[in-house]
């Protein structure tokens, strides 16, 4: 038992002397198709910002992070019962993701690809239609969300990171009906997945 909580405690102080801390900011498409949200990217109103911390074990590195991830979907028309366009709704969540990288360092770059599941819980949730805000919690089911995203990215000089990821959220964050107008409207069907891209400044 020593001999385990040593060697565990000798590979803590040998990670934490290629440790790394960092902000981390980007955009989260409101589209889940990839060629949808390279349209549209210019009205991306989706985004996150936080905290993450680089733990680099060689060929592999551990990256947690802390986030405030604002997520949602973006609509042209509602239904066919009604007339109310660009419905959107966004939910914030404090989020805790923690990236598994296998990457190959160049030298001056290291190119690596990442696995990441993830946690979180919503603390703000809101619904625009016709041009109105309306904060509200009567479409969350829950709370609570996590899931798993799968990405790639560069690491430039050490210092700087730009990735791209595709995350599934598997919980049932929404599943309430919503009156829209005269309309109930399901969003049981949604799980806020999509596709964000990050750029992450190390120290």
């Amino acid at each position: 038992m020593k001999k385990l909580i040593a060697i565990a405690a000798f590979l803590l102080v040998a990670a934490s002397a290629y440790a790394q801390l960092g902000v981390v900011a980007g955009i989260t498409s409101s589209k889940t198709d990839v060629k949808e949200a390279y349209a549209d990217v210019s009205n991306a109103t989706m985004y996150h910002v936080g905290l993450t911390y680089k733990m680099d074990l060689g060929l592999l590195a551990i990256q947690p992070s802390i986030l405030y991830n604002m997520k949602g979907a973006k609509f042209d028309s509602l239904s066919s019962a009604t007339t109310i366009d660009d419905f959107e709704y966004k939910t914030g969540y404090v989020e805790v993701p923690v990236q598994v990288q296998a990457g190959l360092d160049l030298s001056l770059a290291r190119v690596y690809g990442f696995v990441e599941p993830f946690v979180g819980y919503a603390v703000s949730n809101g619904i625009k239609y016709s041009g109105d805000v309306k904060s509200t919690w009567d479409n969350m089911k829950t709370k609570l969300e996590y899931g798993v995203g799968l990405g790639a990215g560069v690491e430039l000089i050490k210092h700087v990171q730009v990735s791209v990821k595709y995350f599934w959220n598997m919980g049932e964050m929404y599943g309430k009906d919503i009156t829209i107008g005269s309309v109930k409207q399901s969003l049981s069907d949604q799980k806020a997945n999509g596709i964000a891209a990050s750029v992450a400044i190390l120290f």
